[in-house]
């Protein structure tokens, strides 16, 4: 199997946003090529299916190191990861967790964030929750008291 300049060419003349399509139409459609042209709308099932066998193609060759693996044009190891700014949690938001912590009981945390604290998602309900009781016990260990505690 002969890798040519010109499948990774063709390949690579598609947009990102074609290629996730495509690959979302092969994940439910693999080999019912007339199916896949149709939801993707711009091209026929003969292209279809020369695109998958191009891909299959490019796979093998990466895996035999024939070829190295592309980044697509549109891809940049450059772009730094866009993340979110921290918000921390107001007093109503907490105040919202405990009722809802009554309420709902501990671990269920995707109602107490969709029934009850409506700002923040399950993940957030359960990263408070697990510093909320990790600040709970410290306090506990600080309050025991020590034989060695007593006034006499």
């Amino acid at each position: 199997m002969a890798k040519t300049s010109d499948s990774v060419a063709e390949l690579s003349s598609w947009t990102l946003e074609e290629d996730k399509r495509f690959e979302n139409c092969l994940v439910d459609s693999v080999g019912r090529w007339g199916e896949i042209a149709a939801r993707l709308g711009t091209i026929s099932a003969a292209e279809a299916e020369r695109r998958y066998a191009m891909l299959l193609e490019d796979l093998a060759a990466m895996e035999a190191r024939e070829i190295e693996h592309l980044a697509h044009p549109e891809c940049s190891k450059s772009v730094k990861r866009q993340t979110r700014k921290v918000r921390p949690w107001t007093e109503d938001e907490h105040r919202l967790f405990l009722k809802g912590l009554e309420d709902y009981g501990k671990g269920d945390w995707k109602s107490i964030s969709r029934k009850v604290v409506f700002t923040r998602n399950p993940t957030q309900v359960a990263s408070h929750a697990q510093k909320h009781f990790k600040r709970q016990a410290e306090d506990q260990r600080k309050k025991r008291r020590s034989i060695f505690d007593s006034t006499n």
